[in-house]
């Protein structure tokens, strides 16, 4: 599950098309599900779960790690291929619009005789730009939305669009720095000085093939200016520190506060004109930009425009881009990247611009409204089972118990799909004019952000860049929510027709887990509307660390090479939340039952089916270096290990019969207990 915690916190119906119609889902693909016998699972209960999967099961080469994800990944990715390559057949409506999208990245043959004249337009009024007016105008134009996950933003700055973080009800432009060709570090760290010798003549090799004068001198400012731009950059550290993010600024204050660039045509430029509040996440960076844009010579600003421009567009101009840019990555990274897969990528472009209409194409086939029904009840037993362990959870004072519960009943949890779909009307696509239709989503993407700050929020919004057909699970602090996509509400994860205590074992563990980041140690910075603002007791974080310490050192004993050991306090606060989340789910699970004996299927009672679901969601394939960068530096266990929490429940160990010199038994005293 992807969580945005302390980082950028991150409808016209469709025109009818033989796309729209309702069609039964394929299943997921079938997995070994019986039981290892030759493994006692009071001793191995990851490996009793999975044996068979694991023993019918290759990770494939070239991949660090596989599991039950990357099996849905890939059968989501053959759904979404065929949606869009059935509607670059489509006459009418967004159907037509996705397929000539995805047409135009194809039609390689037009691209090419094309070569880079379409830049002809853009790279005139780059080298036209005159004075440091013109220049402020050229910047804010380049102004570009950001997704509020820490990802490089193209323009010297991009914008969030999103709720403030202590004003719930409106939307506010969060400013983030970009920019750069690298990261921060490989401009700044000395160990990494061939980094940029690589990129120099990288950027050098793409101004030659779009046959501007001087390559190498131009190239040579471009990289003095980006270097420049990464001094005044934050630290990703400081970045993902949204106490240091938090930084209300008004419009006056960036002339006031950062002299220098001329702020009005900025945003002017960028349609931002009207706009009076900002959240400012790397003052540092927009008063070092400001001096920048005032300072450096207006030619070095010039060329560095000019290969930005390039680089953004290098996918829909001839493949000789394509190849640089390859090319530059496997000297960089000492790593040649895959083969490049033509479909794979307009599919990926093209999802990138309407991925929201895909997700309602793939919705039609593949999540008929009963699967919604049937996720949303099964969410409602997990709200009435946490409810109720906050109700007992004695180590939180009176009134922080009343706000944790408070934020529970405002928590909102959609599944699915969103409420309400993009309107693409907007969104002009012409069969044919790949560069001309990327400049075009750009600035509808744009256009449909910046449109939400004459709005109040909407809390059914999906954060830009998340869709229906992904396999994915979001907790988002800001506002209140969780989302769970279509694509991973099924199996092997949730089956509407399926066994229930399977389903309260896998995705409602899931998503209790989720549930309970909201008012634990991580989501006590926010309260119930979104809102920064520390809400927890000292003495609730005293005694929740006391809780957990125990956790900690359970996780330290556990070595998955005689070397090689987890690190508990690293690992903490996900597995706090997988032990809730799995008490939780059982307790819900039970409440499904509506007081009637759970039926016995394969000669598995309800809680061995649960209980196996649970260990079943951690099977996993990882060679031995993503197991050594995952130990260095998740704050996930390895899946086992995440299997392994089934120990300290009193509904597993009588499931299966624990007793004392059972390897994963544990003593009723104890037994780790938070909430």
């Amino acid at each position: 599950m992807r969580e945005l915690r302390h980082r950028r916190l991150a409808s016209a119906l469709l025109a009818a098309c033989a796309l729209s119609a309702a069609q039964p889902a394929s299943a997921a693909p079938a997995a070994p599900d019986g039981v290892d016998a030759s493994v006692r699972p009071q001793d191995d209960f990851y490996r009793y779960a999975n044996g068979p999967w694991l023993a019918a099961t290759q990770r494939p080469d070239g991949v660090a790690t596989f599991d039950s994800s990357t099996q849905l990944k890939a059968l989501n990715a053959r759904r979404v291929r065929e949606i869009v390559e059935t509607a670059s057949k489509a006459h009418g409506g967004v159907a037509q619009k996705i397929g000539d999208y995805y047409a135009s990245r194809l039609d390689t043959a037009a691209i090419e005789a094309r070569g880079v004249t379409p830049l002809a337009g853009d790279l005139a009024a780059i080298a036209a730009v005159a004075d440091r007016k013109a220049l402020a105008a050229y910047l804010g134009a380049t102004m570009a939305p950001d997704d509020g996950t820490n990802t490089t933003t193209p323009g010297v700055l991009g914008a969030w669009i999103h709720q403030s973080f202590h004003d719930p009800d409106h939307y506010v432009p969060h400013i983030v720095q970009g920019g750069l060709g690298l990261d921060r570090e490989d401009y700044l760290d000395p160990a990494k000085a061939a980094h940029i010798g690589l990129y120099r003549a990288h950027v050098a090799a793409v101004l030659r093939l779009a046959g501007l004068t001087d390559p190498d001198a131009r190239a040579e400012r471009i990289v003095a200016l980006e270097t420049a731009l990464a001094r005044t950059h934050a630290s990703r550290a400081d970045t993902d520190d949204v106490f240091k993010t938090d930084n209300p600024w008004r419009r006056a204050d960036f002339d006031a506060r950062a002299p220098g660039m001329d702020w009005a045509a900025y945003f002017q430029a960028a349609g931002l004109g009207r706009q009076s509040e900002f959240v400012v996440w790397q003052p540092l960076a927009v008063v070092g930009l400001s001096k920048l844009a005032a300072g450096e010579p207006l030619q070095a600003w010039k060329d560095y425009l000019a290969y930005h421009l390039i680089d953004h567009d290098s996918a829909v101009l001839p493949k000789a881009f394509g190849e640089e840019k390859r090319a530059f990555t496997t000297k960089l990274t000492g790593r040649a990247p895959a083969a490049p897969d033509a479909t794979a990528e307009a599919i990926a472009a093209t999802e990138a611009v309407m991925g929201d209409a895909i997700g309602r194409l793939y919705v039609a086939r593949y999540f008929p409204a009963s699967d919604r029904a049937a996720v949303t009840a099964m969410v409602e037993d997990l709200r009435t089972a946490w409810r109720a362990r906050l109700n007992t959870a004695d180590w939180l004072e009176a009134g922080t118990k009343a706000k944790s519960l408070g934020k529970l009943d405002a928590l909102h949890v959609d599944v699915g799909y969103p409420a309400t779909w993009i309107d693409y009307a907007g969104l002009k696509v012409v069969r044919g004019d790949a560069l001309g239709n990327l400049r075009r989503a750009d600035a509808f993407a744009w256009r449909h952000e910046t449109a939400k700050l004459a709005k109040p929020v909407d809390r059914d919004e999906w954060i830009a860049g998340f869709y229906p057909q992904q396999v994915a699970g979001f907790l988002y602090f800001l506002p209140n929510t969780e989302l769970f996509t279509a694509g991973l509400l099924q199996p092997p994860y949730f089956d509407a027709h399926g066994d229930a205590a399977a389903n309260y074992g896998s995705a409602g563990a899931a998503m209790a887990h989720e549930i309970g980041h909201t008012f634990d140690e991580l989501g006590a910075d926010y309260d119930a509307q979104g809102r920064l603002t520390h809400w927890w007791t000292k003495e609730d974080l005293v005694r929740f660390r006391a809780a957990t310490a125990p956790l900690a050192a359970q996780y330290d004993a556990y070595c998955p090479k005689p070397s090689l050991c987890l690190k508990g306090q690293q690992l903490l606060s996900e597995d706090a939340a997988d032990l809730a989340g799995l008490r939780v789910a059982h307790d819900a699970y039970i409440l499904s039952l509506h007081g009637q004996p759970a039926p016995v299927i394969g000669g598995l009672t309800g809680d061995q089916r649960f209980f196996l679901a649970f260990a079943r969601r951690w099977r996993r394939l990882q060679s031995d270096a993503a197991l050594l960068r995952q130990v260095a530096t998740d704050t996930h266990a390895p899946g086992e290990y995440r299997a392994d929490t089934v120990r300290n429940v009193d509904a597993w160990q009588r499931a299966f019969g624990l007793k004392p010199g059972d390897r994963l038994y544990v003593g009723p005293d104890a037994q780790i207990r938070i909430w």
